[in-house]
């Protein structure tokens, strides 16, 4: 009745499966369990440039601090498996830590865009895997293209 070669489900998709399952692990402990050290996980801007607090750029892409944003991220995720089934799990991975270094970059730089030019003040954005437009946008596209 069930066959295991199927492609349903997260079968010969370990990425999509670990994406899916760390930071969804992870957002549900610090919104549960630990909401006191949420503050840690906050994708500061002003904190990493004054301070010098480099690991919240990869703490605060990395974990959801809402448990909306994280079954969001999680729907992307489990529909972009089929681009890991497709690419492989090495290139697919490749590829999500590119656009996740594009984004973030991108993301530093209109701040400090903002700040320089119109004197606008972004300091706090959005934390999360793929809660930014730019990740959501780069991995959309090409599933726009490939799936009918």
């Amino acid at each position: 009745m069930f066959t295991t070669t199927g492609s349903l489900g997260l079968y010969k998709a370990p990425v999509s499966k670990g994406l899916l399952l760390i930071p969804s692990a992870l957002a549900f402990l610090l919104t549960v369990v630990f909401p006191q050290y949420q503050t840690f996980f906050i994708y500061n801007l002003q904190a990493v440039r004054e301070e010098l607090q480099v690991w919240r750029l990869l703490c605060g892409r990395l974990i959801c601090l809402d448990l909306k944003d994280t079954f969001c991220s999680s729907l992307l995720i489990y529909n972009f498996r089929i681009f890991e089934r497709r690419y492989g799990s090495r290139k697919f991975a490749s590829f999500l830590l590119g656009v996740w270094i594009l984004s973030a970059l991108f993301d530093a730089l209109l701040a400090e865009a903002l700040r320089s030019v119109f004197g606008v003040k972004v300091d706090v954005l959005p934390s999360g895997p793929l809660k930014t437009h730019n990740a959501v946008l780069l991995t959309t596209i090409p599933m726009m293209k490939m799936v009918p």
